[in-house]
């Protein structure tokens, strides 16, 4: 069987293989070959403590040169290596030995504490160990209504807040939903308005006009006026009053729970 010859894209016989070399370049190759054999070439040293090419630093950064220490630094570090073993000898003669002398006082510790606190949490500890008046829940169920003054800037801004009661509740509810679809924004500055409206028993010792008549209806003219003096404040004042108003409601919350479990 003829042998097969593999064809090109062409269409024509490619080979494999070099054709014979002529006369002329034969004696060519033979004395590239010569010269090769010759001992005149440069050999290949010793190899021996050749490191592996896996163990030779290829990084494009400069090697790593050891750096100078001050005397300063020296001093520094011997005197930690020496308060260490000091501390391991102590440590075994005593194992069961009490620290008494922990650098962490209780000043620092406090300190800690209120570094951690928040700019809100701050605020209200102030506020708070100003207030000398507790919630009287014997006041709240008896009177359905229960106040506490605040001085939430000492001799300028102390407002006296009341809880409220289901009426008003109610009212405030009826009355946002009159006012149909609104913005997160503006449900929120409502809410606080109706809220601030209606908790605010007096500021400053000037009594707010009773949000109830006497007939335990609420008085549409007196919300109006309320509402006026809420709308009346300026946008920093407003918050301030807002958040106090919050930890009131905490303040009173947390007291009816105190009484309802008792020494339990």
């Amino acid at each position: 069987m003829p042998k097969k010859t593999p064809v090109g894209q062409g269409g024509s016989a490619v080979s494999f293989h070099d054709a014979p070399p002529s006369s002329a370049r034969s004696a060519k190759y033979k004395d590239i070959i010569a010269r090769a054999k010759s001992k005149d070439r440069a050999r290949m040293g010793d190899m021996q403590n050749t490191p592996r090419f896996d163990e030779v630093n290829t990084s494009w950064d400069e090697p790593t040169r050891p750096s100078h220490i001050s005397d300063k630094t020296a001093a520094g570090l011997q005197a930690v290596a020496e308060a260490t073993a000091a501390e391991r000898e102590r440590r075994e003669e005593d194992p069961y030995e009490v620290e008494t002398s922990s650098p962490i006082s209780a000043a620092n510790i406090e300190d800690t504490e209120t570094e951690e606190l928040s700019g809100d949490d701050k605020l209200r500890a102030v506020i708070e160990s100003r207030i000398n008046e507790d919630i009287d829940i014997g006041q709240y169920l008896m009177n359905g209504e229960v106040t506490q003054a605040v001085p939430i800037i000492p001799k300028k801004l102390i407002v006296t807040f009341r809880t409220v009661t289901d009426l008003e509740e109610s009212y405030v509810d009826s009355q946002m939903a009159k006012d149909g679809e609104m913005t997160a924004r503006a449900f929120l500055r409502k809410s606080n308005e109706w809220a601030l409206a209606f908790h605010i028993h007096q500021v400053n010792g000037v009594k707010w006009p009773a949000a109830q008549d006497g007939d335990g209806t609420i008085s549409e003219k007196a919300i109006q006026r309320r509402l006026a003096h809420v709308r009346k404040l300026s946008s920093p004042v407003f918050t301030l009053i807002t958040k106090n108003l919050a930890w009131f409601l905490e303040r009173v919350q947390d007291t009816l729970n105190a009484e309802a479990l008792g020494n339990g």
